[in-house]
């Protein structure tokens, strides 16, 4: 089955949202609100954000990596958390 909408037009108030129950797959866990990134979080060190990320992957159950870090000299500016499978 081809899943491209490359040629594929679709207009808001065309789609339709009705699904069948079993159309969704099962959740693979449930992850407590408090753990689930937010966008705007900041965090005080770099430590902190890598420890809120694994404790978060490990509760919703995949591992994560650093996929790339921005430097400015020494000092770290950015970096970049992904899911360890991300790209393969």
């Amino acid at each position: 089955m081809d899943h491209s909408t490359s040629d594929c037009q679709l207009n808001p108030g065309e789609v339709d949202y009705e699904f069948e129950f079993n159309e969704f797959p099962e959740p693979l866990s449930v992850v407590d609100d408090e753990l689930v990134p937010k966008v705007g979080m900041t965090f005080t060190t770099l430590e902190d954000a890598g420890k809120f990320y694994r404790d978060y992957a490990k509760a919703a159950g995949f591992s994560t990596r650093v996929r790339c870090t921005n430097r400015k000299g020494n000092e770290i500016k950015n970096q970049l958390i992904t899911c360890s499978k991300e790209g393969k």
